[in-house]
């Protein structure tokens, strides 16, 4: 089974309902470092630390990379961590960022997630900014025709940024991560 990336320091981006009072994808740019973390679920083992959740956010004119360590499931079921770094751009739909591949990303490694087709076993890779929330998806297809479906939310407020992230396959929560990220150096 392939490398199943899950982004465990993560992203998301503008909306088309978001009101004058909401965020902008700037407002979500620089360097941010975890304060706090919460886990429940099924991640055998592995410990994390609020610094786990570290991330790198550069925006630019239609779109943002994002650079943090995230969560691989490898074959035999157990989490292991990874550095990610994606490029994402702003799509026809407003608020909706389709991944970049470049020649830093790791995810080129499985194909193009931008348009991966997830019955030939790639990953569709794919953000979306809502109100002040930065949401970044994944979604995989296993080889028994299951889905694997990585969330990760981030919402910006109170001086820092709140970080939900989810991990589903075959409907069943797998594993949740929450925690707290404040500016690096703030």
């Amino acid at each position: 089974m392939r490398w199943r990336h899950v982004a465990v320091a993560g992203l998301a981006l503008a909306s088309a309902t978001a009101s004058a009072d909401d965020p902008s994808l700037a407002d979500f740019d620089g360097a941010w470092q975890g304060t706090e973390l919460q886990i429940s679920g099924d991640v055998r083992g592995l410990v994390l630390e609020p610094g786990d959740l570290d991330v790198q956010i550069e925006t630019g004119p239609g779109g943002f990379r994002i650079s943090w360590t995230g969560l691989a499931r490898q074959a035999g079921g157990d989490l292991a961590r990874h550095e990610f770094d994606a490029s994402f751009d702003l799509t026809d739909r407003p608020g909706v960022y389709a991944f970049e591949p470049g020649q830093t990303s790791f995810f080129g490694l499985f194909a193009d997630p931008a348009t991966g087709n997830p019955l030939e076993g790639e990953t569709l890779l794919w953000a979306r900014l809502a109100g002040s929330t930065l949401t970044v998806y994944s979604l995989a297809i296993t080889l028994d025709g299951g889905f694997d479906l990585d969330r990760y939310a981030r919402t910006l407020g109170d001086g820092g940024m709140d970080v939900h992230y989810t991990h589903r396959m075959e409907n069943n929560r797998v594993v949740t991560i929450d925690g707290r990220l404040a500016p690096k150096g703030g």
